[in-house]
């Protein structure tokens, strides 16, 4: 065999050892970014449910609104002044 045809054959080695590196290396970045998609849709399933609480606090929160301007409306309720209030313990 020439020196010409040992310097192909030599870089088709390389190549080839290159390219199974890459495989592999590309193979565990596929799973690393797997894993980080995985633990994000986690993390948005979490902010997801939050997020509903958060609209159903609202909606209450809403409510009492209501309660109170129909008390001081309709009912002529009011919030009892310091000295109407007694602590029992």
């Amino acid at each position: 065999m020439s020196r010409a045809g040992m310097f192909q054959v030599s870089l088709l080695v390389i190549a080839i050892l290159v390219s199974g590196v890459a495989v592999v290396w590309l193979k565990y970045q596929s799973r690393q970014l797997f894993l980080d998609l995985q633990w994000l849709r986690s993390q948005h399933e979490l902010a997801s449910m939050e997020w509903g609480r958060l609209q159903l606090e609202l909606a209450n929160v809403g409510n009492l609104e209501d309660v109170m301007r129909i008390g001081s409306g309709r009912l002529k309720m009011h919030e009892p002044s310091p000295e109407q209030i007694v602590v029992i313990d």
